[in-house]
């Protein structure tokens, strides 16, 4: 009951962030998810249910069913209730660090380059300099020159959406903009507003889709709202209601302000609308105009006029008929809309796009495809100059120079490179003179050359609305998120023109900065080596597995460093907490919950304690858990004292001196009323057995969506929500809010301290902001480093100082006992141990707010692992194990990496897991990746036999592209390597050429193996490596390894008569052994013919037959008038 009432009141307020999207055309073979989304006061948590259930089992295709759900959930994550807020008494001002652009020309771009969603742009008629934009999350703009750069207006107004803007034409300070469901004014220029209308207005919720002026009267306003079509004569005081209905849009014939046409969207179609008494009266016109039939719909149409041609109205329909979706038609009328003619595309109405019937709202730029987000994105324009030149927004922009019956793409929304690119999902394209204005969900782009060629302008607009956000913890100029309709965005210092590049794909949700390296980053993508050069790319390498990540608030999980180790990090992934400790190459399972796994936090004094919490489903029970021995054993920790709403998630801090004390948040995944009020916040002291609720008055009508501890505070923490921001320390009574300067309605995606500056960053919906804490405090010392477990190969450990520590005041002072060297004053010093065993670090910070010390003891340990070979065993490898690389492994950090991965046919043809290297995607030519063995003892003398044997399984991408193997083996624990084995290309290959990512097939493998003491590896303590070289080509696998024991023979169980070969089959490198002296040993063909003989003087011989070609023979050995044969087969 509660939901139900919290639902109808979602509807009067969700226009902060409003759905504007028609919705489509469904039918009994639609999925079941579709239809509920659509269906009337439908319950979202079973719409989601259903909707993943559905791509459980059926592959995923984007299509404007899963865009309008992806919006449609976006709607429900950004709702807010945000109402006007006081000030924060501090003197901390908020400041924006963008994204407000971005580097369109920069290496590493995304395909579709963009920043910020912007509705609408419009240009003031008395001074062409001025221009207006509203975005659909950062309010309303205003440029003074002609777009190059811009500034934020309605900083101080609650509304994040602007979907329709006018301009006084006498005065370009008096403007309206379209918010919270009605229209406000300001007269000068956004510094002051007013919401206007009269109760008959106001008291209505509207869906404002256009706002026009009279061209020459100013006090006479016209509106197109979803409640009806208004008039008002008087600079909008007062409205009177022309008509009701939903109104879509409002154009003035350019000869004759007393013409009005306007388009009213009813039922399944659109109608259209002359006034010829400037609005007082209204005639339908119909002939010509679309008309769907039965089980057809046309929803949605824009229309357009030209001075060129006064008489002349353009009309572009979307909606579906005929079999296809998508355009239902371009109508031209030369008659002021008394008829209209079907001119595009095709011969009727949408039908099944084909070369002769483009789909110009598709995402193909020959209109190749159905579909499309037609009830979405669509804009329309006619050149003044030239009313045969017609302008179509979709997702594409479209031309035509023929009065619109052939259109043209100049640029796919896939395609930046070409000098007619606007990012997808056109949403206004106007025209002012020469003057050619594009509005789109990438911002705002411009052409003076009829769209010869078209650039960006937008500076300034901060309008990113982040999914997901990551800071660096050494280098706060190092940030990147995914973020809204556009790639991951992201910023390198000075790198980028402007400071930002958008990489990546669309509406990204992850973001996260390595905290010992910041030159790392992570995206949903998987992780980047920063460049440092807008004109080299972005490195990139493979992550095995990714944290949940969901555009729902609290479904998320995220990248939890372990505070002690820099690659060694936690993240949930379905229902399991995993960690790596070889940064994302390989995950292991820490445990297995019911749920999904959403917040992480390590405690920072003692990372054997974690908490989590927990996602079962949208209106299932969100709970808490909590170890304290790494994950071995869990306990639930959830608070019971909370009044119900059992549904709603957690988001949880820690404190850095306890790890015992704790905060966690109430996030709620709606925003349009507050769900918790009275229990928002809770506090424990003791580890989560109790619990103290921390909410105050203060938060009532908030939504929290994250909370944050400032380390070395007294209690201090972050509450991050849908409006604002707020802070509390033990010495406060109550929150305060913390928003100087802080736009109203700024959604917090993730609150992130940067203790080197004092400073905490806030990413969010409206782009990036920091200030100075709220509070100065002492520091906290943290060790950290590269590794904590080393041996011979990797002795040397790079220390990393993780502490909350003033830069411009810090000293350090670290201790070593049993380093090289044992003392340092470096910030992150360099450690090298020389011998097996457990090492003791201590560290202190001082800054200019205190002092603090942390030791950790047996913080390192080195250890010395050894397999020996005897004559009873055998060192194997077949990757079963589940961890990867196998235990005491190695594997080195590199732009491509070795995995592990189940195959169905494996060299047996039966399913197996194998090693291997992904060559297909990873575009690094003649660099290597290495998967390095634990040291191997070879046995017994110079007289030991040990073969090393492998399979693996290649098929080449093509003779351009010639992927290699190597082997080489190190005799002094990886400080020298020697080649025994390498192949490229051709040679490497086990089957032929393949276009596609190759996957081994039965036959498909082969088998090699290499006589290491014939190679003059004997007695010897020895590491492998088995090195992957790139060269762009197919994947490539490896599996079964084997070193057989020293005296190998030693085990045969023969008789005095018998013959053994090994191995057999052969690559032609074999032994021959049998109990007698003196032999002549022959080798004969299927044709009887003697390819080789040899008196054996010993038992044992040796042979290298490279003459032999692929095929079976016989091995005869003659002693004392007694011949034995046996069978060889060489592969």
């Amino acid at each position: 009951m509660i939901r139900k009432i919290y639902f109808i009141y979602l509807i009067s307020i969700s226009y902060i962030y409003g759905q504007t999207e028609l919705k489509y055309e469904v039918d009994s073979n639609t999925p079941e998810w579709i239809q509920l989304m659509y269906s009337q006061n439908a319950d979202e948590g079973t719409i989601i249910d259903k909707y993943n259930d559905y791509y459980k089992n059926n592959k995923f295709f984007k299509n404007k069913h899963t865009q309008y759900y992806k919006r449609w959930i976006r709607e429900i994550s950004r709702s807010t209730n945000a109402q006007p807020t006081k000030k924060s008494s501090q003197n901390n001002q908020w400041q924006c660090v963008g994204p407000w652009d971005f580097d369109k020309e920069a290496a590493s771009r995304s395909y579709a380059p963009g920043s910020s969603h912007v509705y609408t742009v419009e240009q003031s008629k008395s001074n062409p300099d001025i221009l207006y934009a509203g975005t659909a999350t950062a309010g309303a703009w205003k440029s003074i020159n002609k777009g190059d750069t811009w500034e934020l207006i309605t900083a101080e107004l609650p509304l994040n959406q602007v979907y329709a803007i006018e301009i006084d034409f006498t005065n370009p300070e008096i403007i309206y903009i379209s918010g919270n469901g009605g229209i406000y004014k300001s007269y000068d220029s956004g510094n002051n507003w007013t919401l206007i209308g009269n109760s008959v207005f106001t008291n209505l919720s509207h869906d404002i889709k256009d706002i026009k002026l009279c061209p020459t009267n100013n006090q006479i306003l016209f509106v197109a709202s979803n409640q009806g079509l208004y008039k008002s004569i008087d600079g909008g005081n007062n409205f009177s209601t022309i008509m009701s209905g939903n109104y879509l849009e409002i154009e003035f014939h350019t000869n004759s302000s007393d013409t009005i046409y306007f388009i009213k969207q009813i039922n399944n179609k659109t109608e259209f609308y002359r006034s010829d008494d400037a609005g007082n009266s209204l005639n339908l016109f119909t002939n010509g105009w679309p008309n769907p039939t039965n089980g057809e719909e046309q929803k949605r149409t824009e229309i357009a006029v030209s001075p060129a041609s006064p008489n002349k109205i353009v009309a572009l329909a979307t909606g579906n008929a005929n079999g296809g979706s998508g355009l239902y038609g371009i109508y031209i009328s030369d008659d002021k809309g008394e008829n209209w003619t079907f001119q595009c595309c095709g011969n009727q109405p949408a039908g099944v796009p084909s070369s002769n019937n483009m789909n110009l709202m598709g995402w193909q730029p020959d209109g190749s495809d159905d579909g499309g987000q037609y009830y979405y994105d669509l804009a329309l324009a006619i050149n003044p100059y030239d009313a045969n030149i017609i302008h179509v927004g979709g997702v594409n922009h479209w031309i035509s120079f023929d009065n619109g019956i052939s259109f043209s793409c100049p640029a796919k929304w896939s395609e930046p490179h070409k000098k007619g690119y606007v990012h997808a999902d056109i949403h206004d394209i106007n025209y002012f003179g020469n003057d050619l204005w594009f509005a789109c969900d990438g911002g705002i782009f411009y052409s003076n050359n009829a769209a010869d060629s078209i650039y960006k302008k937008q500076l300034g607009i901060a309008g990113t609305d982040f999914w997901g956000f990551g800071v660096g913890f050494k280098d706060h100029n190092v940030m990147l998120g995914g973020a809204y309709h556009n790639g991951t965005l992201l910023k390198d210092g000075n790198t980028y023109i402007n400071d930002w590049i958008c990489t990546d794909g669309g509406d990204g949700i992850r973001g996260f900065v390595n905290f010992g390296n910041p030159r790392m980053a992570y995206s949903d993508y998987g992780g980047k080596i920063l460049s440092g050069d807008r004109t080299k790319n972005i490195a990139s390498f493979n992550m095995s597995l990714k944290p949940n990540a969901s555009y729902i608030v609290g479904e998320s999980s995220q990248m939890e460093f372990d505070p002690r180790c820099y690659n060694w990090h936690y993240i949930g992934n379905d229902t399991t907490l995993w960690i790596t400790k070889n940064n994302g190459i390989s995950f292991d399972p820490v445990y297995h919950f019911n749920d999904k796994v959403t917040s992480i936090e390590v405690a920072w004094s003692n990372p054997n304690v974690i908490y989590i919490a927990t996602w079962e489903s949208w209106w299932g029970t969100k709970k808490i858990w909590k170890t304290i021995d790494s994950g071995t054993n869990w306990m639930e920790i959830t608070p019971t004292n909370i009044n119900g709403q059992a549904w709603i998630p957690y988001d949880i801090t820690v404190s850095s001196q306890d790890e015992n004390i704790l905060w966690i948040a109430r996030t709620s995944m709606y925003g349009g009323v507050q769900d918790a009020q009275g229990y928002e916040v809770f506090k424990s002291i003791d580890g989560g057995l109790n619990w103290i609720n921390l909410s105050t008055p203060t938060l009532d009508n908030i939504n929290a969506t994250n909370i944050e501890h400032q380390r070395g505070s007294d209690g201090g923490v972050y509450l991050g929500t849908r409006n604002n921001v707020y802070y509390r320390n033990n010495s406060m009574n109550d929150w305060e809010i913390f928003n100087n300067n802080l736009p109203v309605s700024t959604f917090s995606t993730q609150l992130i301290p940067y203790y080197r500056n004092g400073l905490i960053i806030n990413g969010t919906n409206r782009s990036v902001y920091e200030a100075n804490f709220f509070e100065n405090s002492p520091p906290s010392a943290q060790i950290a480093a590269d590794k904590l477990e080393i041996d011979c190969t990797n002795d040397t450990v790079h220390f990393i100082d993780h502490s909350a520590v003033r830069i411009n005041s810090a000293s350090w002072l670290w201790n070593f006992p049993g380093g090289t060297p044992s003392i340092s004053y470096l910030e992150n010093p360099t450690v090298v141990y020389q011998k097996p065993g457990m090492y003791d670090v201590s560290l202190t910070v001082t800054d200019s707010f205190g002092s603090s010390t942390q030791t950790i003891n047996n913080f390192i340990k080195y250890s010395d692992t050894v397999s020996k070979i005897t004559n009873n065993m055998k060192y194997t490898q077949d990757f079963e194990s589940g961890t990867f690389p196998p235990k005491y492994w190695k594997h080195p950090t590199a732009n491509f990496n070795w995995q592990s991965i189940v195959v169905d046919s494996g060299a047996n043809c039966y399913p197996t897991t194998t090693a291997y290297v992904n060559h297909y995607w990873a575009q690094y030519p003649a660099q290597e990746s290495y998967l390095i063995t634990n040291k191997i003892k070879l046995g017994n003398g110079d007289s030991a036999i040990h073969i090393l044997s492998y399979d693996y399984s290649y098929s080449g991408f093509s003779s351009a592209h010639n992927d290699g193997f190597r082997i080489d083996i190190s005799k002094d624990c990886g400080l020298t390597w020697d080649s025994i084995y390498s192949a490229y290309g051709t040679s490497l290959q086990t089957t032929n050429y393949s276009s596609s990512v190759w996957v081994p097939t039965c036959g498909s493998w082969k088998n090699n193996s290499h006589d290491l003491g014939s190679l003059g590896f004997t007695n010897d303590t020895i590491m492998v490596r088995f090195v992957a070289i790139n060269d762009y080509g197919n994947h490539f696998y490896l599996d079964n390894i084997k070193i057989d024991g020293n005296n190998i023979l030693n085990t045969f169980k023969i008789d005095k008569n018998a013959i053994e070969i090994y191995p057999n089959p052969s690559d032609g490198n074999f032994i021959i052994r049998t109990l007698q002296d003196n032999s002549t040993i022959k080798i004969i063909d299927i044709f009887g013919r003697i390819l080789f003989e040899k008196n054996l003087n010993h038992q044992t011989m040796k042979i290298s037959a490279d003459f032999l070609n692929r095929g079976h023979y016989t091995v005869q050995v003659y002693h004392k008038n007694i011949i034995r044969n046996k069978k060889l087969i060489i592969k």
